[in-house]
């Protein structure tokens, strides 16, 4: 019987119909590969290119953002506004060379000449552009030698009033002259025309040595110089009374609510070289009259009571029985513990004198016990360290930025809970007292964010000065 033959290819002759596809097919892979390749590399080098361009943008844009902030600065240096810009051109070119990066150098970067816009309320407007040309890499090879880069920015300076506490204790007899050096070169970065400044020197009182001027938006710059050169440091018996509290107070009061030209930005800066040991209030003495004084608690005794207003000059007062006390005699001025009280209602400049983590609800009444004068000592002392972080959180709260410096060793020491170092970054509200263990919780995030320094000795005042400065003229823009 004939078996049919079947039409369907042998297992060899598919075996080779399919080597002849793969072999089609991988031709035609290599011949895309081959197309491809030119356009794919074309495609690489562009993208590393545009991302070194890319880089180089953001280099070139750090170095035009230092040039605008160095021009604001340099804004308010000079005795005309022709001289000012003069004097903000030489401080954004010089700033812009420093901040080239060495990658940038190879691209011939340049910084146009800056404009200045004015407007009616004091902003000054700084316009800067800077260019390069980055040299390429792979897309050399298509004919592109240069990669070109542009950048912009616009700074705009804002008017400020600034508020300058300054200490002057006896204790600062040493470098007065250089505190009031660094004050003079820190306020003449501030411009006449359209700023503000007050100055405010305290001891055991205060006083405003230069008010804010109420009648236009500027200050006399000569005038400031010459009152702060006026000012001298303590040479009575009262040489290491420091009145921070009602030192902060006069600066913050200069920050007046009616005021029609007030800034939008408000700052005071304190300066201090020890913790805080006398405040000033409405002391009832015996039970009878009522005196605006300040009181002290320096060194082992506790002494009172002197006027706030009247710098160095000390208050007499009068007992119930008829005699007059003045702490010109020390031993009546140390017995002042047995005629005034201290209760839970005491207030200076409705601020509460108890009540802080310091001084706490603690009351303190003349009992006649041997103790009591100790008591007395710290009472005041506590007070007096509690009033300025209370009157410093109110004025953040008023949304005053506040900044503070210290200098010397002194602030390092245990002034009862806590360094008078702690005390200063809670005044300021310094965000880095986050990573200090005293201060770590007490950070107020929705507050306005200030500035401690520290400064060693009189050598780091400038430095500490500028470092606020630099942070300023940051909130200004």
């Amino acid at each position: 019987m004939d078996k049919t033959r079947s039409n369907r290819p042998t297992r060899y002759q598919q075996a080779n119909k399919y080597q002849q596809a793969n072999r089609r097919q991988q031709g035609l892979a290599v011949l895309l590969t081959v197309v491809a390749l030119p356009f794919l590399l074309i495609m690489a080098g562009l993208a590393i290119d545009s991302g070194r361009a890319y880089s180089m943008q953001a280099k070139l844009f750090a170095a035009v953002d230092a040039a605008g902030i160095a021009a604001a600065r340099a804004i308010s240096s000079g005795a005309s506004q022709t001289i000012r810009e003069a004097n903000a051109m030489a401080a954004a070119q010089k700033y812009f060379d420093v901040n080239i990066s060495q990658a940038l150098q190879s691209s011939n970067p340049s910084l146009s000449t800056p404009t200045f816009t004015y407007d009616n309320e004091g902003n000054i407007s700084i316009s800067l552009n800077a260019s390069a040309d980055m040299p390429t890499s792979f897309i050399r090879l298509l004919g592109f030698d240069n990669w070109p880069i542009g950048v912009e920015a616009q700074t705009i300076r804002r008017p400020v009033d600034i508020s300058l506490v300054i200490d002057n204790s006896g204790s600062l007899s040493d470098v007065f002259d250089v505190v009031q050096q660094r004050s003079k070169d820190f306020l003449s970065n501030f411009n006449p025309e359209f700023d503000r400044v007050a100055v405010t020197q305290y001891g055991y009182g205060a006083n405003a040595v230069v008010p804010f001027n109420t009648v236009q938006r500027n200050y006399n710059s000569s005038d400031v110089e010459q009152k702060i050169d006026a000012m001298t440091y303590s040479t009575s018996g009262s040489n290491h009374y420091t009145n921070t509290a009602e030192g902060f107070y006069q600066g913050y009061a200069e920050f007046d609510s009616n005021d029609s030209l007030s800034a939008n930005l408000k700052v005071i800066v304190i300066f201090t070289d020890g913790a805080p040991n006398t405040f000033t209030s409405n002391f009832v003495v015996d039970n009878n009259n009522t005196y605006l004084a300040a009181i002290s608690t320096t060194g082992s005794e506790a002494r009172g009571l002197w006027a706030p207003d009247k710098m160095r000059e000390r208050m007499s007062y009068v007992l119930q029985n008829g005699t007059t006390m003045s702490s010109n005699n020390d031993s009546d001025g140390d017995d002042i513990y047995k005629y005034v009280s201290i209760s839970n209602t005491d207030s200076y400049q409705g601020f509460s004198l108890l009540g802080g983590p310091r001084a706490g609800n603690t009351t303190y009444t003349y009992s006649g016990d041997s103790d009591d004068k100790g008591d007395f000592k710290d009472v005041m002392r506590h007070i007096s360290r509690d009033l300025p972080e209370k009157m410093a959180y109110q004025a953040r709260e008023d949304g005053v930025y506040v900044f503070t410096l210290g200098l010397g060793d002194a602030l390092l020491d245990d002034m009862g809970h806590g360094t008078g170092e702690d005390m200063l970054y809670r005044m300021a509200n310094d965000p880095s007292m986050q990573g200090r263990a005293a201060t770590a919780d007490e950070f107020q995030v929705d507050q306005k964010q200030g500035l401690y320094c520290f400064a060693q000795n009189e050598n780091d005042l400038g430095p500490c000065f500028d470092k606020m400065l630099d942070v300023i003229i940051r909130l200004t823009l």
